[in-house]
């Protein structure tokens, strides 16, 4: 990330490389977006603990893919930022349940002015203040988001049918960008951007495998009267939408990020477009499954 444009005419991150290796990309997103969304589903179903292990480990993923793989400016700091907004956040949600989002807004307001301490911290390497406030930004408001997941959890009073709630959230979104990046090896078209290998079609099929996938499953369990009448599908279906957007975002993020020098940190590159979606994702997901069940 840099503060000064491209000059016109040259090349600007994932554009500059072959076609097959845009293929790799997808298929190495598709695959980190299957383990993430996996462990978040399978801890989902476990427990309340389970999940709490599960949505840090995915946190850990992001702040690390994030900072080393778009190669942002004031690294160390950064980890240590989202280390700490991660941690607040997991303990406020587990320990404050019936706040809902409530304290979360506490741990954003520390968070703001942690922010620009860490720019100052920075010391003689201050250089590309606005590029690097902006990426400690989205890493602090992804941290923030993906333990919603904890307290929609919460919102139910039987455990079982708390978990398969989460569980549909996850799946829907999850296998939304799956099928997203399925059809866009094959058919990327009609493309947002004639440079970005993201399609319409890719959105559509998104937006109906999740309908499908949570319609799936809510149908049964303790869940299924509180999503009945078409609302287990319609919130399927909205958040597989949004998960297809997000990671349609998440491709253009990548595409005006110029790679790292070193190969093993632009290795890092396709979880942030797999798991960027899923933090982001879920305090949307709360609010919309809060508001459509009976």
């Amino acid at each position: 990330m840099t503060d000064a444009q491209a000059p016109t005419g040259t090349a600007v991150g994932p554009a500059a490389t072959p076609v097959n290796g845009v293929a790799l990309n997808l298929v190495a997103s598709l695959g980190i977006c299957l383990i993430a969304g996996g462990l978040l589903a399978a801890t989902a179903v476990a427990s309340a603990l389970a999940l709490l292990v599960g949505v840090a480990i995915v946190q850990a993923a992001f702040a690390v893919a994030w900072v080393f793989g778009t190669g942002m400016p004031g690294r160390k700091g950064a980890l240590m930022l989202a280390a700490a907004t991660a941690t607040a956040a997991d303990v406020t949600t587990s320990v404050w349940p019936h706040g809902r989002l409530g304290p979360l807004l506490a741990v954003l307001g520390l968070a703001v002015p942690m922010m620009f301490v860490h720019q100052l911290g920075r010391g003689t390497a201050r250089v590309q203040i606005v590029s690097s406030l902006s990426a400690v930004a989205l890493l602090v408001l992804a941290e923030l988001a993906l333990p919603a997941l904890l307290q929609l959890r919460h919102e139910f009073l039987d455990a079982d049918e708390g978990g398969r709630v989460v569980l549909a959230v996850v799946a829907a979104a999850a296998g939304a960008m799956v099928v997203g990046y399925l059809v866009d090896l094959v058919v990327p078209t009609p493309r947002f951007d004639p440079e970005v290998p993201r399609g319409l079609i890719a959105l559509v099929a998104s937006a109906v495998v999740g309908g499908c996938v949570s319609y799936l499953v809510l149908r049964g369990g303790a869940a299924a009267a509180d999503f009945a009448d078409g609302r287990g599908a319609f919130l399927g279906a909205a958040l597989g939408a949004a998960a297809g957007l997000l990671a349609i975002a998440a491709s253009f993020i990548l595409f005006t990020t110029p790679e790292p020098a070193s190969a093993r940190r632009r290795l890092l590159r396709p979880a942030v477009a797999a798991i960027f979606p899923l933090c982001a994702l879920a305090p949307a997901a709360f609010l919309l499954c809060l508001a459509v069940r009976s």
